[in-house]
């Protein structure tokens, strides 16, 4: 294969990746993260249309990927669910022969999922390696159009690597440019460069909450929670567990946040569903919010 094919495939597999994840983007958005012309998007969106795949949009105009893989049977692993399960199991294997062919077994399974399926999955795997490879190596990286969620727009980030949270979800690391530390999802993460900066020796990561967070100090809540709110709780943040408490009055989350937040994003995608028994600072820092609101 010579290098303009390759170049050619690469981008193709890209853009499906982009097309299978979030957040959706028109033609135009595409075209500077793949790095290729908007009438090149519009061939390779042909292309894969001769190809079987269902390229839709929505009312912004703004591409994605209809499916007909069927997800949703609690008896049989999610491709997200194999794909975590092989990735700790080679992080642990060693030479053990058995974890070895479990291993080729894994293989077997994620070569039946549908392509345009895996390849965010593979994307994750990948940009976990290049994290560790970071970490490992006391190196500085740079973060390819980040995705903000807060501000909306994607722009490139020179951090310190300092540690992955224990679900795999946030990078933690030292904002070079903002001079602070900071949490990046690593799903938001298009591309990781290695600089030729090495990580400060004296750097360590602050602890962070449940919720992927950090802050100055420990703060106890106490909420209320309904049976949805609870169970959506343990489903998305599993390490809560240890802190729900079931009394006769109902079922409660006592524990300890570094930041509001996160906590608070929570309580804020769920109203009528929770009640913050304590603290008030964290009722006015939800009242602060909602004043935001616009409807």
């Amino acid at each position: 294969m010579n290098r303009t094919t390759e170049k050619a495939v690469y981008r193709v597999f890209k853009l499906i990746r982009l097309l299978n994840s979030t957040p959706r983007r028109t033609v135009k958005q595409l075209a500077p993260v793949v790095g290729a012309s908007e009438s090149a998007i519009y061939r390779d969106l042909e292309l894969l249309e001769k190809l079987g795949y269902i390229v839709d949009k929505d009312e912004h105009n703004r591409k994605f990927l209809q499916f007909q893989f069927q997800k949703g049977n609690q008896s049989v692993l999610e491709p997200d669910e194999l794909f975590f399960l092989q990735d700790h199991l080679q992080q642990t294997a060693g030479d053990s022969p058995q974890a070895q062919a479990i291993l080729h077994k894994f293989d077997l399974n994620l070569s039946m999922i549908p392509l345009a399926d895996a390849l965010p999955q593979l994307h994750t795997t990948r940009i976990l390696q290049l994290i560790r490879t970071g970490i490992e190596t006391h190196s500085c990286l740079l973060l390819k159009n980040y995705q903000s969620l807060s501000s909306g727009t994607s722009s490139d980030r020179r951090i310190e690597p300092l540690e992955i949270t224990e679900d795999y979800r946030y990078l933690i690391g030292w904002d070079l440019d903002k001079d602070r530390q900071s949490q990046f999802k690593i799903a938001r993460i298009t591309d990781i460069h290695f600089l030729d900066q090495k990580v400060q020796p004296q750097r360590v990561a602050s602890p962070t909450d449940l919720f992927g967070l950090t802050g100055d100090k420990w703060m106890d809540v106490k909420l209320k929670l309904s049976t949805l709110a609870h169970h959506l709780l343990v489903e998305e943040f599993t390490h809560s567990r240890p802190y729900i408490k079931r009394r006769r009055d109902g079922v409660f989350f006592e524990g300890q946040v570094r930041n509001w937040k996160g906590i608070g994003r929570f309580v804020l995608g769920l109203p009528g569903e929770i009640e913050v028994v304590q603290p008030e600072a964290f009722r006015e820092y939800l009242r602060e919010r909602v004043k935001g609101w616009q409807f």
